[in-house]
């Protein structure tokens, strides 16, 4: 199993909602791997972030994954609106 993290960037004033774990197992009921979702969030305006612990081949697969159902989360939930995915740093 590897643990795979997606950072994530709001409006200045908002905070994670608190049903983002629910929209995110809905997205990843979908898919095949996820075993366990975590979100943090810091104070209003900070970056959340989420954890995925999933099953897949390679660390790659694993990214891919995470990534794609966050992204599929924020393009399709109203509650998230305004939020994105935080830009992976080479």
């Amino acid at each position: 199993m590897l643990m795979v993290t997606v950072p994530l960037k709001g409006p200045r004033s908002a905070a994670l909602p608190a049903d983002v774990l629910d929209i995110l197992w809905f997205v990843a009921s979908f898919e095949h791997g996820v075993e366990h979702l975590h979100a943090d969030s810091s104070e209003a305006g900070g970056v959340g972030h989420l954890t995925f612990f999933v099953r897949a081949p390679t660390r790659e697969k694993a990214v891919a994954l995470a990534r794609g159902i966050t992204r599929r989360a924020l393009a399709n939930s109203p509650g998230l609106t305004g939020w994105h995915v935080v830009p992976i740093q080479p």
